[in-house]
């Protein structure tokens, strides 16, 4: 795309699978929309997730973050064929289930707690002992104590998740913009009026949603603070001769997730370092140690790729979902952490609910962008 319009209903900032999302629903509801991507759109952290759906599995606590991952899994068993259908494009999208293993008493009474929570909302949960482990995973080497087995689990391949979305959006009439870095929201009266771009040229807007993951916060114009910061994330790609299991498999450590093309994922470290997407010699040490230590048959496994990305992450864990509360038309979409695939559909229904007034998004109070700002000013007072 040139970029030489001069304005749009929407403008989103911000090409990952949660832009991309918000722009597909939106547009469909007849809005003129125009999506700034100041990379390639679908590059960022979108690119650099494992595609593992598993609400249950993140959770921390019983909550909305919970319901929320729960309303976005049932969601998916339709929005996966039909963005399959409508793109053509095959987004892995398979219920494997995932072994989250504990190898210590304190780890196994939190995953007995999950399973309390599972058996309170219906979720195909039960619990492993050690022997059911190592019988229905023998590579799994270490001797755990136990694993809560969460059967209706599911993977995708947040990659193609990724081109789905960029295909859908713009066959839709989504005009995707790339290398397009938006650095100033533009107000006039309290009132979102267009934004400013790197380049120096301006784009008017009747309404703005940022969607920039980790850099939403970075914004000039933006009143009060957003405080949404990078966590880095890296990752390796192994080639075993063979999966060590159909499962995911996730312990304290890390996680190891199966691909359709026989690799296997394994991660991830969680790094609080800036923008510093750098793959580092400790980071890749840490990952593959902890994997070879729970499946050793990994040990000859060839590396085929290496990567990082930086996660959005916030004081309190939760996403940051719905309108600005000092700025007119102006909405937030950030903060999904680790989450941003298993929420992108649930993310894209209420977010175009919520900026067409169509009906009650459904977005959690305590996703509210306002509560941020309290922490903030919390944080000053108390310091």
């Amino acid at each position: 795309m040139s970029g030489r319009r001069t304005g749009a209903e929407l403008v989103i900032v911000g090409g990952g699978v949660v832009g991309l999302a918000i722009a597909r629903e939106v547009r469909r509801a007849g809005m003129d929309v125009v999506l700034l991507e100041k990379g390639r759109v679908g590059r960022e952290a979108s690119w650099a997730a494992a595609g593992m759906l598993s609400p249950l599995g993140e959770a921390l606590e019983p909550g909305p973050f919970l319901e929320f991952g729960l309303k976005s899994l049932r969601l998916w068993t339709s929005f996966a064929p039909t963005l399959e259908e409508e793109t053509g494009v095959e987004l892995e999208f398979r219920r494997c289930g995932k072994l989250r293993l504990a190898f210590s008493e304190d780890e196994k009474d939190r995953l007995g707690n999950r399973l309390r929570w599972a058996h309170r909302r219906g979720v195909p949960a039960r619990w492993l002992d050690g022997p059911e482990v190592r019988k229905a995973e023998p590579a799994v080497a270490s001797d755990p104590r136990g694993g809560l087995l969460l059967e209706e689990d599911y993977r995708v391949d947040n990659r193609a998740l990724g081109e789905a979305l960029v295909r859908s959006a713009r066959d839709s009439g989504v005009e995707a913009q790339e290398g397009r870095e938006v650095t100033e929201l533009r107000v006039q009266g309290g009132r979102a009026v267009g934004v400013g771009l790197a380049d120096g040229s301006r784009l008017d807007a009747e309404a703005v949603v940022v969607a920039a993951g980790a850099w939403s916060g970075s914004l000039e114009g933006l009143p009060g603070s957003v405080p949404v910061h990078p966590a880095r994330g890296q990752m390796v790609a192994l080639q075993p001769s063979a999966i060590p299991s159909d499962r995911v498999l996730e312990w304290e450590e890390g996680y190891l997730v199966p691909r359709d093309d026989g690799r296997v994922l394994a991660g991830a470290t969680e790094e609080r370092v800036g923008y510093q997407r750098a793959v580092t010699a400790g980071g890749i040490r840490d990952v593959l140690a902890s994997a070879v230590r729970l499946a050793p048959e990994l040990a000859g496994a060839p590396v085929v790729e290496l990567w990082s990305g930086l996660r959005p992450a916030t004081p309190d864990g939760l996403p940051v979902l719905g309108a600005h509360p000092e700025v007119e038309n102006v909405f937030l979409a950030t903060g999904h952490f680790r989450n941003g695939i298993l929420l992108t559909p649930v993310t894209g229904e209420a977010m175009g609910k919520l900026i067409c007034e169509t009906e009650s998004s459904g977005i959690p109070e305590e996703f509210a962008p306002g509560r941020l700002a309290r922490t903030a000013m919390d944080e000053v007072t108390s310091s």
